[in-house]
Formats: C-alpha cells, structure tokens, sequence
C-alpha cells in the first residue's frame, strides 16, 4: 500500500541527522526533562480550591462512591493532581507524576531522533516559555499524548510498527484522565479519536492493527477503573451522567464574560491554530496530520477558558496552544512551514505573555526558575527523599488549615460520639483541621450543585437516614450567588431535617443538628404569572400567619440562549428583590435550579438571618416584588413564576 505523499518531507524519505542536531537534540532532550521535572505540592487549608482539594483526597477513605452516592467536576483519581496528607496519597501521586515524566522522556526521545537541531531549540525554548507562562498539569499531559502520536503522523514511517505501543498506551491513560477529571479526559479522547480518523481518512499503513490496539489498550483501562473505583458498570455510567450533569449546569450557572480584550486574544490564537492546518493542507504538508488532531483540543481548551472567563481560566488557554504549535516546530521539515510555525509560536508567545502579565509583573518574575532549571532540580531533590516530602506535606497542611480550628470543647464531643459532619457550602478546611468524620453530599460541595436533577438529589441526601448528624454552615459565597437560592430544594430538606444549635463555635459559623423526627413539608400552588423577561413581578398579598412563600422561576431560552450556551456558556443572571422594608437586593441565580422554588417569605440575605429561619422566621423581611436582571438576560425570551406556600410540620 503506498503511503501519502502528503506525509512524507520532500523527497519522499526522512533525512538523516548530522552530528551537530544529534548533539542539539540530546541537549534539549536533557534540559527537558531535568526542567520539566515534575513535583507535588500541599494543596490544603482554607477557601474554596483548598476545600475542593480536601474532598477529593477524603472521599476515597468514606464508604462513598462516584456514581452512586456523589459526583463532583474532579473524578475518584482527582487527588492525583490535588495530593494531601491523606492515606497514601503524596506517594502515589509522586510515583504517578514520575512514570506520566518518564513517558514524556520516552516520547521526547522518539520525536528527537529526526529532528534537526533548529527546530529541537526553537521546540524546547517554546515550550520552557509556556510552562514559565502558566502551562497547566492537565494540558501538559495532553501535549505529551501529541508527542507520542505525532510522529506517526509527521513522518508516516514506510515499515509500520508491528506493535502499535503508543496508540495503544494513549487509549488507556485517555480513561486514566477521564478519572481524574472529565473534561481532562475529554481532550485526550477528542486527540485520539481525532487520530483515528484521519489514520483512516488518509489511509495509513497498518491502520487497522493500530485501531486493535487503541481498542485494546482502551478495553484494559476500563476493565481495571471501573470495578476498582466505581464497584461496577451501572455506577460507572451513572457517574457519567451525573458528568453530564455538572457541565451543563456549569455552563449556564459558573459562566463569566471575558474581557473583550482577552476574547479578541483567545480567538486570534484560534485562528492562528486553524490557519496553521489550512496552510498545511493547501501545501500538501506533513504537518497538515499533526494540526487536525489538535483542532477539537484546542477548542475544548478554548471553552474552558472562556466560559468561565475569569483570569485564572483564561491564562490557561494561550500556554496550551503555544505547547501545542511548539509541536509543530519539532516536526516541521519544509522551509515554508517551519516559517509559518515560528511566526504563529512568535504571535502566540506576546498573547500568553500579554495574558500572564495581567497576574502582575512579580508573578511572573517568580516563574523564571522553571527557565532557569531551579524549579526541576529543586522537584528531583524532593523526589529522591519521599519519606521528608511526606513530612512536609503534614506540616505545611497542618499549618495551612490551622485557621480553621474550632473549640475543643465543641469538637471533642462530636468526636466522641462519632457523628458524621459536612459543611455548607464549601469551607471543608474545618474538618481536618478538627478531626471530623466528613459525610459528603451528592456533588462534595453543595455550590456545585448547579442543575435541579442533582439539587433534587442533594435534598434526598440532607433528608435521607444516610445524612450527617451535624451540618456546619459559613457564609461563604461564590459569584455574589445566595446559597439558600443555589439549591432551594436542598434546603428544604435541611429546614425540615435538622434544627438550630444555640451554640456558635466561631462568629461566622452556624451548627444544625439532626431532628429526631424530620419535619415534613406541605405546599400548594397559590396561582402563577408570566412576564417578558425583564419585568417586574409583584409576589402579591401579604403571607398567612406561620406560611412560608416560594417562587418557582422557569426561564424559557431564547434561540441565541441555546447557542451561546453550548459555544461559551450563559453569562449571569441576576434577580433584584424589594422587601416589605424597602430594601433592594441583587443576586446572581442559577437558571437550572430556580424552578425548586427560591424562599421569599421570610426572606434571609446573611448568616444571621438564615439562623433566625429556625428561631425567629415571624421577624424576618418578605420580598414583595422581584425581576431579573443581568447580561444573561438577553439569552432569556420569558419568565414564568409559579408561587407555592405552606410550612413544615410532623
């Protein structure tokens, strides 16, 4: 079968190297991987990552499952990327990070063995700059899965491979990413199916023994993941459903406009990647294979950046793309298209630089040691002594989460009896700090909960037998969004299920405990209004003695709301209230979950508010009137509020 001449460099063959680029290549090859050195570092204490990074390390030590009982944005081997003092953690992770280094050694080794000595410097001075410009762990593995599959695409060897072993090991670690965090997954499962399309497409040889062993190497991750870390199939895919779940309400509920600026900036770096693969194409370049399978990557990177278009997403994306048309540098052969890459990997550089600098100047001064091989060699002395890096994470997490301790005569008794606690909504710093057993809800952290499929199932959770016996709530918020308004049938469940402790262990912290006999609510449609989106609406008379109002919003989307939603995410919506007492109130709403039906009489707006809930709710505020608001507003046609009251009772 004759391989496509559009693989091949001119001439149809791959030249040989000359002793000064086996000489460039050994040296970037050295320098790489010495740099590049991975390490781990603690990721505990207080706020909320620090909180994500303990449930991710703790639900593995509860009798809790993904799939069955919780599902959270990280997967059950999220720890791996969060590592904390926890069961073995810090020593799996650092022999995970040391064998994901040492593939990255073998791919960089098997891509250098043709490069020239130009284009192995300009490859490794580009992607030293993107680590030092905030390269993220997840895209860096992406990039190493490019780097073992490129040059099958590159360089189209005459004598196919008989034993595919690269496409065979990206298809397992695809299902390993997947574990530890979806989206991560997704751009690995994006590469490789983009792979074995265009293996087909442009009819490589062995192409079919190549697809038996991403088959096979796919076939034995999973058979090994999913009794190991989901108890069996059924839960496996309900956790993917449940995966589903959180992106789609992560995309209408956590989206946030970029800056124009940086909207401009992501899209030119789209566009250079595009053009790039036109250009190639056109030219009948070998480096045409090499930019479509890095296409659907670089746009899910793309969305991740700018859905949730807050600097520390949107920083993330211009690394990645630079690493990726670094790649291109490695593997370019023709004058024309190694011209075109550097030029792309130039423009690229000022737009990451240009984006990394709006962190500040010292942030990235600090970044230099990764260019100057300090970070590397300072991650290698670590590595060879495990037994003090453990040390070292047990105090710096000891130290780190130190503000979050509690009083020993709080603590001590629910330690005692063995009581099962969470924290709503997010500050879980309070459990290791203190010694608690974590009972964790259906998404870990209840902000998480952003659609009203898993809203309903944290209220069977708080209402369940399962539940904790003890709920610390901080005023903690995220986005300027009302936890009570976050997941009203969540907290239905919890007004109904537990009752106020009169103590406060810390000025910002309440303490619920578990009723004996959970209340039970009644409520009843009392009429409902539909309005332009916009509009006021008068919640309408005055609520009878001891009866609670609810207002359950559903908000139609409009056509543009639908495809904004699927291309960037929705930006927020607001609801503006008025009270009985005059006072307005904006807050940011999640459309998936407002049809629970938001508490507005009575009404709470602050911790001490919510506390009065249990102990005075008559002296509480009533919202009268209400409208939406907010540049998500225009993504939304109408607004139909359906009012209920009622009150809980035995």
């Amino acid at each position: 079968m004759a391989i496509p001449t559009a693989l091949l460099p001119p001439g149809g063959a791959l030249p040989a190297q000359g002793p000064h680029s086996r000489l460039a290549a050994a040296a970037c090859w050295l320098v790489l991987v010495l740099f590049l050195f991975p390490g781990v570092g603690s990721t505990l204490g207080r706020g909320l990552d620090a909180s994500w990074a303990y449930a991710v390390n703790a639900l593995p030590l509860t009798d809790r499952l993904p799939g069955r009982d919780v599902a959270f944005t990280y997967g059950p081997l999220g720890w791996l990327f969060a590592p904390a003092d926890l069961g073995r953690h810090v020593l799996f992770a650092l022999l995970f990070w040391l064998g994901m280094h040492a593939l990255f050694a073998v791919a960089l080794a098997r891509a250098l063995r043709r490069a020239d000595g130009v284009g192995a410097l300009a490859f490794a001075g580009f992607l030293l700059v993107s680590h030092m410009l905030g390269l993220g762990a997840d895209y860096g593995l992406v990039l190493t899965l490019g780097l073992l599959l490129a040059p099958q695409l590159a360089e189209a060897p005459v004598a196919p491979c008989r034993v595919p072993w690269a496409p065979a090991l990206a298809a397992a670690l695809a299902v390993v990413f997947g574990v530890i965090k979806l989206s991560f997954g997704l751009s690995a499962v994006a590469l490789l199916g983009s792979f074995c399309l265009l293996a087909f497409i442009r009819r490589l040889p062995g192409r079919g023994r190549l697809l038996v062993a991403m088959a096979g190497g796919l076939a034995a991750a999973l058979a090994v993941a999913v009794p190991l870390l989901f108890g069996g199939p059924g839960n496996a895919w309900r956790w993917l459903g449940l995966q589903g779940e959180l992106a789609r309400g992560y995309a209408a509920g956590m989206g946030q406009p970029a800056a124009p600026a940086d909207l401009a900036a992501g899209l030119l770096a789209l566009a250079l990647v595009a053009g790039l693969f036109l250009q190639a194409r056109a030219n009948g370049a070998g480096l045409a294979g090499l930019w479509a399978v890095f296409l659907l990557p670089v746009w899910l990177a793309f969305q991740h950046g700018f859905i949730r278009g807050d600097r520390t997403h949107t920083v993330a994306f211009f690394p990645f793309v630079l690493g990726v048309v670094a790649l291109g540098l490695l593997f370019a052969r023709r004058p024309a298209e190694r011209r075109a890459t550097g030029i792309a990997a130039l423009l690229l550089l000022l737009l990451a630089t240009a984006s990394t600098l709006r962190f500040g100047v010292p942030v990235v001064v600090s970044r230099f040691d990764v260019v100057l091989g300090l970070q590397g060699c300072r991650h290698l002395a670590a590595a060879l002594h495990p037994a003090a890096l453990q040390r070292r994470f047990a105090l710096d997490q000891e130290r780190a989460v130190a503000p979050s301790r509690l009083p020993e005569d709080f603590v001590a008794p629910v330690r005692a009896a063995g009581l099962g606690v969470d924290v709503l909504p997010w500050e879980l710093s309070y459990l290791p700090a203190n010694g608690l057993r974590w009972v964790p809800s259906p998404t870990l952290q209840l902000y998480a909960t952003l659609t009203r499929r898993l809203d309903a199932l944290a209220a069977r959770h708080f209402a369940g037998a399962a539940a904790p016996g003890l709920l610390l709530v901080d005023g903690g918020r995220v986005d300027g969004r009302d936890p009570l308004w976050d997941t009203p049938e969540a907290w239905r469940a919890i007004l109904a299920s537990y009752e106020l402790d009169p103590r406060r262990p810390a000025p910002d912290l309440l303490v619920l405990r578990r009723r004996p006999r959970p209340l039970v609510w009644r409520l009843e449609p009392r009429g409902e209004v539909a309005v332009a989106a916009g509009r006021w609406i008068d919640v309408g008379g005055a609520p009878a003695a001891g009866s609670w109002t609810f207002a359950a919003l559903d908000l139609a989307p409009s056509w543009r709301g639908r495809l904004e939603r699927w291309l960037l995410g929705l930006p927020p919506i607001l609801l503006e209230t008025v009270d009985d007492r005059g006072l307005h109130r904006t807050v940011r709403i999640l459309p998936e979950t407002a049809s629970g039906g938001l508490l507005l009489s009575p009404a709470a707006s602050n911790l001490s508010e919510l506390a009065a809930l249990w102990s005075a709710p008559a002296g509480l505020p009533h919202i009268v009137r209400l409208r939406l608001t907010g540049p998500g507003l225009r993504d939304v046609s109408t607004v139909r509020a359906r009012w209920l009251a009622g009150s809980p009772s035995v």
